[in-house]
């Protein structure tokens, strides 16, 4: 008797040790590199994606390139238990050959993360099926050029125009010594985005005014709302690296902290949009559609649904309780106000360090404007100025202020020659800033191959334009057309800052005005001298975004 108990005994023991194996420890996918000590662990890659944080306060970028060591653009990574490797794409043709090409074999990831948490509702959280496209119809006029020329423009001016008087306090009150203007770009870039999606000014800019000439604190709803956006932007730290991040979320959103800052966001909306509401019962006359009283986002989404309601013969909705407006709204705020004041931030330090490129930025702008005072709103948004172009083209590359994007493959399918599963998740380098590993052509997709071949068939990575990626170049951006000029080209070199296809940046067009104009007004009215090299350091810190550890500057109106 004794001896069929210790076999069956032996016999579940290694059972077990099976089934902890299969469910908590990683299984790497065949032919894929990957390090073999992070297979060997329960936390897989945690370990190292922590220490790799703590050296250099990013891990995407640092981890990602790891690709050099294997000699691959392709290798995975094990991030929890109980979850597939991550596949890691360092290879920009392949990476936007998969978001523009390939729709139907990769969707964007909702696996839960800082989105599906705070804007579950949000179209940034979704997959694309038949109701996010309805809801993102719903929405893709507000990122219409002439909407944003002739409502949204004058708003991001107005913000860029109090960034000018604030950095003229500055000037003032700073002799000649560097400043820290992080929290600068910050506020103004909310100025202009809750102006944008709202049509109610924060004032935090002028805030920031009041408090330089008085030296005293200056109290308003604009403060409250910037720290409970930066609370929010700040989240994604909480759960990173932790081994079981759903409960790293679930406690986090029942905390007194995010209790508080929830509240506080939520009020201000609902009044927001019930004002909005009340105001546009004069539409519901039938005399207008009321185009005329738009003067935000939510003003025109508003609108629409009032009179849509109204002729459906339906009660006229309560915003307060749609769910998919309000996030959505959130999502223009969240998404659209750091990821413009941390490129600004990177700007302003190219800017800086390139003082030659500056000189030549400054010069052509006033070749183009050349009047003594600012270009105003409309000739800023219309008039083309190539070498404003090329400068903010190369700020989106050099700055990599969204490192990576994630999708999900949704039925088996290849990447550079290797089988990936369904339900895999892909992490794509969206940087252009070191050449990638060579592959054999034949492991490409199809579709990168006719791409390929469409183009001319020449390798990317054999381009002068390419070479030297580690130097801010703006001249990288132009080529030679047939009649020997030379012209602004936004394909010279694969820019996937915004991601591509469906699932593109939906606020790209939004952004790229808040860049032109804060940069063009910025440019224009000061220099940005050389700073110290202790004030000058180019490391990031990785929050949600890639932001600089430093952002000083010495500025010097002209």
């Amino acid at each position: 008797m004794e001896i069929p108990f210790v076999v069956g005994g032996v016999l579940a023991l290694l059972l077990f040790r099976t089934l902890v194996k299969r469910l908590l420890y990683p299984r790497p996918i065949p032919g894929i590199p990957y390090d073999e000590k992070a297979a060997k662990r329960i936390t897989g890659d945690l370990p190292s994606i922590a220490a790799t944080y703590k050296e250099f306060t990013e891990w995407a970028l640092p981890i990602g390139r790891r690709s050099l060591q294997y000699g691959s653009p392709i290798h995975q990574l094990f991030m929890n238990p109980f979850t597939k490797p991550y596949v890691v794409i360092d290879d920009p043709r392949e990476v936007s050959d998969m978001l523009l090409r390939r729709p139907k074999e990769f969707d964007k990831s909702i696996s839960a993360g800082v989105w599906q948490t705070f804007v579950p509702h949000a179209t940034s959280a979704q997959s694309t099926t038949p109701e996010w496209r309805a809801q993102r119809k719903t929405w893709q006029d507000t990122m219409h050029p002439d909407f944003l020329r002739r409502v949204v423009a004058k708003n991001v001016y107005a913000a860029a125009k109090d960034l000018t008087r604030l950095w003229e306090a500055r000037c003032l009150h700073s002799k000649g010594h560097p400043v820290d203007v992080s929290e600068d770009f910050s506020f103004a870039a909310l100025d202009a985005i809750w102006t944008a999606t709202f049509g109610d000014r924060l004032n935090l800019v002028d805030a920031q005014i009041q408090m330089l000439e008085t030296g005293k604190q200056v109290e308003s709803k604009g403060l409250d709302m910037h720290s409970t956006v930066q609370y929010i932007n700040n989240l994604a730290n909480t759960w990173r690296g932790a081994f079981w991040p759903a409960l790293a979320r679930w406690r986090l959103k029942r905390s007194p902290d995010y209790r508080r800052y929830m509240e506080a966001k939520d009020r201000e909306i609902d009044r927001i949009l019930l004002d909005a509401t009340a105001r546009f019962q004069k539409v519901l006359d039938g005399s207008s559609d009321g185009e005329e009283y738009d003067t935000c986002a939510m003003d025109l989404v508003l609108r629409r649904n009032m009179l849509a309601a109204q002729k459906a013969g339906k009660p006229i909705p309560d915003p307060t309780t749609d769910a998919g407006m309000r996030d959505e709204l959130l999502l223009f705020i969240y998404a659209g106000h750091d990821t413009t004041s941390t490129t600004l931030q990177w700007f302003v330090k190219l800017m800086t360090n390139n003082q030659e490129v500056q000189t030549k930025l400054r010069e052509s702008l006033r070749s183009a404007f050349p009047s003594e005072t600012l270009p105003d709103v409309t000739d800023l948004v219309t008039k083309d100025v190539p070498y404003l172009n090329a400068t903010i083209e190369e700020t989106l590359r050099c700055a990599g202020t969204v490192g990576r994007i994630v999708r999900v493959a949704t039925k088996d399918t290849e990447i550079l020659g290797h089988n990936i599963h369904a339900g895999t998740e892909i992490i794509g380098l969206n940087v252009t800033k070191w050449h990638p590993v060579p592959v054999p052509e034949e492991t490409r997709s199809f579709s990168s191959r006719a791409a390929f071949e469409k183009n001319g068939g020449v390798d990317w990575t054999l381009k002068p334009n390419a070479q030297d990626l580690d130097k801010f170049a703006p001249e990288r951006w132009f080529r030679i057309d047939e009649d020997g000029n030379e012209v602004f080209d936004p394909s010279a070199l694969i820019q996937n800052a915004f991601g591509g296809g469906t699932r593109a940046c939906f606020g790209r067009r939004l952004a790229m005005m808040e860049l032109r104009i804060m940069i063009a007004l910025t440019v224009m009215s000061f220099k940005f001298l050389p700073v110290p090299v202790e004030l000058n350091s180019f490391q990031a810190v990785e929050q949600l975004l890639r932001t600089p550890q430093q952002c000083f500057v010495k500025l010097e109106a002209v």
